[in-house]
Formats: structure tokens, sequence, C-alpha cells
């Protein structure tokens, strides 16, 4: 802060003018446009500048929008959690198990695949979980089953998609907190006698609870704001929130009312947003001591 007393405001204000030209025409603007196109009127496909609070009274009045609306919380919420089970044994496993000297190899390993394009992703899972895909042939050949098990175009391929999709965030965050912790304290509870399932409960899940809460909102924002794998893999027949943007858009063409559904969204995801940032505040805020590491030995 005290660099920042010394600049000049001249040069204060021109050094941050790019930055804040960027946030502002890429980010606020759009934003603030489809919040006033929310409230205009569309007649003949063509958009009106009559204000009106139909869009909205439509929203909050219509059951499918409000079925689409609960389908997306649930969806993101079991990625959320879908996420967690899955990130933690991964992430403890890098930071805890594997020698020092192999963690970065495993970490660029796990993001690789996550160089590829989003759809290619979602359509290699759309064969894999096909009737005639990998996962029931594999199935088939052990003698599990007789018939195809059907995933494809259901939620639960859809929780799958999400799940691959943005677990890799939540182990990243998770493995940050992990490594963070002073290795003294696990060192101690091994000499107490504390098992690893017990030091786990009670050393390194409270440690990592801010990266935990932290990966929780990315997986949430993404999962809820997500169309191609409800699309891809759900096959639309139970439509999501984003699908139903997308429907009045290219269906009815009628961009208030879409944009109406995406102010919705956003403010969802911005009162999710400030639950959970909330939260971390007052865990960081009791945050026990111990975690900054003082040796350099992972």
């Amino acid at each position: 802060m005290a660099k920042f007393r010394n600049i000049p405001p001249v040069r204060f204000f021109i050094g941050i003018l790019p930055i804040s030209l960027w946030e502002v025409i890429f980010f606020i603007l759009p934003v603030l446009l489809i919040f006033l196109v929310s409230f205009l009127t569309v007649k003949e496909l063509r958009l009106v500048f009559q204000w009106t609070l139909a869009n909205y009274a439509d929203i909050f009045s219509k059951t499918p929008y409000w079925t689409a609306y609960a389908r997306s919380f649930q969806l993101a919420l079991t990625a959320v959690v879908l996420s967690a089970i899955l990130a933690y044994p991964l992430a403890y496993a890098i930071a805890f198990e594997v020698p020092a000297k192999y963690r970065r190899l495993l970490m660029v390993a796990m993001i690789l695949p996550f160089w590829t394009n989003y759809l290619i992703r979602a359509y290699s899972w759309q064969i894999i979980l096909a009737n005639n895909g990998l996962f029931n042939q594999i199935l088939k050949i052990l003698k599990i089953i007789d018939t195809p098990i059907t995933i494809l175009y259901t939620h639960i391929a859809t929780e799958v998609g999400f799940t691959h999709f943005y677990m890799v965030l939540m182990t990243m965050l998770l493995y940050s907190s992990m490594d963070s912790i002073n290795r003294n304290l696990l060192e101690a509870a091994d000499d107490l006698g504390a098992g690893k399932l017990r030091t786990f409960f009670e050393i390194v899940f409270p440690l990592t609870l801010p990266g935990l809460i932290v990966g929780s909102i990315f997986v949430f924002i993404m999962s809820f704001g997500d169309f191609v794998a409800p699309s891809i893999l759900g096959g639309g027949k139970k439509p999501v929130f984003t699908q139903m943007i997308v429907d009045e858009i290219q269906g009815t063409v009628n961009i208030s009312t879409a944009s109406a559904l995406a102010v919705v969204m956003v403010a969802t995801i911005l009162i999710v947003l400030i639950l959970y940032l909330r939260r971390v505040e007052s865990i960081t805020r009791g945050k026990p001591a111990g975690v900054d590491i003082e040796d350099g030995d992972h």
C-alpha cells in the first residue's frame, strides 16, 4: 500500500485505465445491457423500448421456468458434492503420499486432458456412455449385465460430465490448501497415536475448508451456468435453466425474457458467491495456527 501512496494521482489513474476500460467494456456493460433489455417488450419479434415487468412476472409465475431452475440448482449442488468426494482423496494422495519430485508431473497429467476442447470431451463421454459404448461393453464382458444400462441422455450422464469437467478445479484448490499445511502438525498427530483417518478429520479437513469452499464456488457457478453437458449428455429432454434461455432466443425469439432469465441466473450466482465468501471469511478469521510451512521439506 505504501508504494501506491507514493504514486502521483495522474500516473495512478493512467496505470489502471487500460484494465478499467477492459472490465467496463467486456464485463460491466454487457451485464448492464442484459439487465436493461430484461425490462423491455418484444412485439412482432422486435425489441420495443417499452418498459415492463411482464418478463419477470412470467418467470416467477410459470412452472416450467422454476422446474428448470430447481433442476439446474440440484445438478450444480450434486456436482459440488461429487467433485469434493472424488477430489479430496486425489488431492490428499498428491500432497501427502506422492514424493515431492513427482507432484508437479501428476498435476500436469491431471490437467492435460483439459487442454482439449470442451465439446470434444463432452462428445467423448457420449461415446463412452452410449448403450453400445465402452462402459456397457465392459459390464457385458464382466458378465455384470445382459442388456445395456441407459445412462446417456439422463441426469446421471450430465452429472458425470459436470464432475469430470470441473473436478480438476476442486482438486487443484484442495491440493493448494493441503500443501500449505505445516507437516509438523501431521508428525505430532502421528507421534500421539492418531491414525490417518483421525488426522484427516481433525487436522487436514478443518485446515482445507477454505479451499473446499472456494472450489465449491467454482464448481457450482460453472455447473449452474453450463449449457453443453445438459444438451449433449443430458439430451435436453428435461431442460435446465440455461436451455430455457437458449429456447427463448432461438425458439420464440424473445430476447427480453431470455435476458430476464439471465438476470435471475446471475443474481443466484452472486447470492451463492456472497454466502460462500462470507463463510470463507469466518473460517479464515478463526483459522488455527500452524498452516504456514516453516520448513521447505514436503
